[in-house]
């Protein structure tokens, strides 16, 4: 067992080949944004770059709409009512009973096959007291004789290095994040009273984080409301129930899939979206194998966004590294997730992402019950740009089958 000071470790995995992360997009700026720069394998896209600042230039935004200071952005929009919808849901007629889903992946998953997004790594955790030391002598029993287990990680801990909720101000263009803040407190700085020891050894005296819009206010407000999960991998995938890899959701595909399944999204519901791919990442799909950068997702389109911002969706959900596609082409143009853009700095709509869908989608499709209570809040961690989340969906469950 390693040593409770030992930093040996703190490097795991860092320089672990993802399922070849490199595979198949064919876009540098996307693997260099993703901090993966490998230029012997890459070829330069032969499309330009597109202009976000341009191309959102007459998107809507939310800016000001609960004050110039606010931070919590269209989590804004949860409150009493949007509780009571979520369980009216779970109480809706011929409910006979009623199911819960979690729908987090494992902080600590297998490298090979829970999906993380390049540069980021799942967690290591070990022991640092169970029996085998108090039976080596390391530790003694307390008073009264009680012995206890405790562990802790071992290497470095990425808040979204499993499903986690992303802060309003985690992406932006230009200089200004959400509600306007400037670029430049995303790197605040923090003094503290009392160093600790770093992974590294080091004294840590001093961090960098988010001086605004970062997720502890989400965490503080918590998300309580109707979800409706569109299965838009069943409704419009191929045998396996899942889409391609590289597929466009668009608006129509979301609107065609609600009409299919029999639900109705309502304003402020919190809409949660399934591909396939985090199932495709898990199982070695022999067909389409998952890679990063080639997951299915939402497809930016004017529609699209104006729709979001008319219907005032708190979040989005979704079983994908970004819940948009992450690579797409616009105009022939080229861009890297275009649509944490218009939502996270725009409209202060954050994604929640790497959501495990599969469950809660058989049970949807089985019974025709496709909304829930949605209920959870991700980890109060100051400053940071999002943190880990395990929501949990409460679903009535009917003895006919049917909506």
């Amino acid at each position: 067992m390693p040593d409770d000071t030992d930093n040996s470790t703190c490097d795991a995995d860092t320089d672990v080949d993802r399922r070849d992360v490199l595979r198949g997009t064919g876009a540098l700026a996307a693997f260099a944004a993703a901090g993966v720069t490998p230029s012997a394998l890459l070829a330069q896209s032969d499309r330009p770059e597109g202009d976000l600042g341009a191309l959102l230039a007459d998107m809507p935004r939310n800016w000001g709409r609960w004050g110039e200071d606010d931070e919590l952005g269209a989590f804004n929009f949860l409150g009493g009512e949007q509780a009571l919808a979520g369980m009216a849901a779970v109480t809706r007629e011929g409910a006979t009973g009623a199911e819960t889903f979690t729908l987090q992946l494992s902080m600590t998953g297998e490298v090979s096959n829970d999906p993380i997004f390049p540069t980021r790594t799942v967690a290591r955790r070990t022991n640092t007291r169970d029996a085998r030391t108090y039976e080596r002598g390391e530790h003694e029993p307390s008073a009264g004789g009680i012995k206890y287990a405790d562990d802790r990680f071992l290497n470095r801990l990425y808040p979204q290095g499993t499903t986690h909720v992303d802060a309003p101000g985690h992406a932006w263009y230009g200089d200004r994040i959400y509600n306007g803040f400037d670029a430049d407190t995303t790197a605040s700085t923090k003094r503290f009273n009392e160093p600790l020891e770093s992974c590294d050894g080091e004294q840590v005296e001093e961090t960098r984080g988010l001086g605004r819009a970062d997720i502890s206010p989400v965490a503080d407000h918590g998300i309580v409301g109707r979800g409706v999960l569109l299965d838009v991998g069943r409704v419009k995938g191929d045998g396996s129930d899942r889409l391609e890899p590289d597929a466009c959701v668009s608006l129509a595909d979301l609107r065609e899939t609600a009409d299919e399944q029999g639900v109705e999204v309502r304003e402020r519901d919190v809409p949660l979206i399934r591909t396939g791919s985090a199932a495709r990442a898990r199982d070695d799909d022999p067909d389409h194998e998952w890679a990063p950068l080639e997951e299915p997702g939402l497809c930016y389109s004017e529609d699209l966004v104006n729709w979001v911002h008319e219907m005032e969706f708190p979040v989005i959900g979704g079983d994908t590294l970004s819940v948009e596609k992450n690579v797409q082409v616009i105009d022939g143009e080229e861009y890297l997730v275009p649509l944490h853009g218009a939502f996270h700095r725009n409209l202060g709509v954050p994604f929640n992402e790497l959501l495990w869908l599969e469950d809660l989608a058989e049970s949807c499709a089985s019974d025709g019950v496709y909304d829930f209570l949605f209920a959870g809040a991700p980890l109060n961690i100051e400053r940071a740009t999002g943190a880990p989340i395990n929501p949990v969906a409460v679903k009535a469950t009917t003895g006919e089958g049917a909506n």
